[in-house]
C-alpha cells in the first residue's frame, strides 16, 4: 500500500523550451523524451526522481511566489559543487541566495535555495558521505548533480499535510524546527521567523522523498491554486487502490480514477506498479 517514492514531478510551465533551457544548463538534466506538449528530465535509466514538463502556455503570467507562501513549493537536487551550480543557476536565468554551513546530526550540511524557472523554488544541498540514496550520483562518479531528491510543499495546517501522506504509507524519517541565522539568510525569512520540517520518506528510502516545510512569523499568501509551477507528483504504489482510498480517508478529493487532491493543492497521480 505505501506511496513509495515520488516517480515523477509534474512543473506546468508557459514557455517549454525556456524551462528546458534553465532545467538542463542549471542541473544538467537529460531530456529523455519530448514532444510538443512537454518534456521528460532526468538521469539516465532514473526510474524515480524524474521532472516532467508540461507546457501551459495559455496560463496568464503571475508573480513569482515567496518561499513561504502556501502551496506545492520546492524541489530539491544534490549538487557536488554548490558554487559551480549556483553560477549556472545564475547564468540560466535563477536567482541563487547565499549558501551557508549548519549542523546535521552528528555531521554538518552545506546548502542554499534558489529560485528557478516556472517560480520553482530549489533546495540545493551538498552531496557529502551519508546522503540519501541517489543512484545518479552513485552510478556516475563525473556527474555533478543527482536526481531529483525531494519535493516540498507549504500547507496551511503541517499536522494534517503529514497525516495525509503517513495514511498513505510514507514514514517520518525527521520533524524539527529551525529559526535564526543561518536559516534566515538562506531562506529569506525575517530573523524572527521560524520553519518547520518534516522528512517523509518510502520503506526504501528512494528519491525523490516528500517534504512537509512550514512557516510561522511570516505574511503567506495562499497560492496553493497556482496553475504554473510544481503541479502534481506521480507514485506507484504495489496497491493503488487501496492507497487511493487512504489518502481520500485522510481528507483527499478526487479528481478523476487515478488521481486526487491532496494538502496545498498539489494533485496525487498513483500509477499501477512499483517503481
Amino acid at each position: 500500500m505505501p506511496l513509495g517514492a515520488v516517480i515523477e514531478a509534474v512543473v506546468a510551465t508557459r514557455d517549454l523550451g525556456a524551462s528546458l533551457d534553465f532545467h538542463t544548463r542549471a542541473f544538467g538534466l537529460d531530456v529523455l523524451h519530448r514532444d510538443a506538449h512537454g518534456a521528460l528530465l532526468g538521469a539516465p535509466s532514473g526510474t524515480t526522481g524524474l521532472l516532467r514538463l508540461v507546457a501551459a502556455p495559455d496560463v496568464p503570467h503571475s508573480p513569482d511566489p515567496r518561499i513561504w507562501d502556501i502551496g506545492p513549493r520546492l524541489l530539491g537536487i544534490y549538487s557536488r559543487d554548490l558554487e559551480r551550480t549556483a553560477t549556472a543557476i545564475d547564468a540560466a536565468g535563477g536567482r541563487s541566495r547565499e549558501r551557508v554551513t549548519y549542523p546535521y546530526g552528528a555531521a554538518t550540511l552545506s546548502e542554499f535555495v534558489a529560485l528557478g524557472a516556472d517560480g520553482i523554488w530549489w533546495t540545493i544541498p551538498k552531496a557529502a558521505a551519508g546522503h540519501r540514496p541517489s543512484p545518479a550520483l552513485e552510478n556516475d562518479s563525473g556527474r555533478p548533480h543527482g536526481e531529483l531528491h525531494t519535493a516540498v510543499i507549504v500547507p496551511a495546517d503541517h499536522d494534517a499535510a503529514v497525516g495525509f501522506f503517513t495514511a498513505g504509507g510514507l514514514e517520518i524519517l525527521f520533524e524539527g524546527e529551525m529559526s535564526g541565522d543561518p536559516f534566515d539568510r538562506m531562506t529569506g525569512i525575517p530573523a524572527d521567523a521560524s520553519l518547520r520540517l518534516t522528512f517523509l520518506v518510502s520503506p526504501g528510502h528512494a528519491p525523490a522523498r516528500l517534504e512537509v516545510m512550514s512557516f510561522t512569523g511570516v505574511d503567506a499568501e495562499d497560492l496553493s491554486d497556482r496553475p504554473l509551477g510544481l503541479r502534481r507528483l506521480v507514485f506507484a504504489p504495489g496497491d493503488p487502490d487501496a492507497t487511493r482510498d487512504a489518502l481520500l480517508g485522510a481528507g483527499g478529493t478526487p479528481i478523476d480514477a487515478t488521481t486526487l487532491r491532496g494538502p496545498s493543492g498539489i494533485e496525487i497521480e498513483l500509477r499501477s506498479g512499483r517503481a
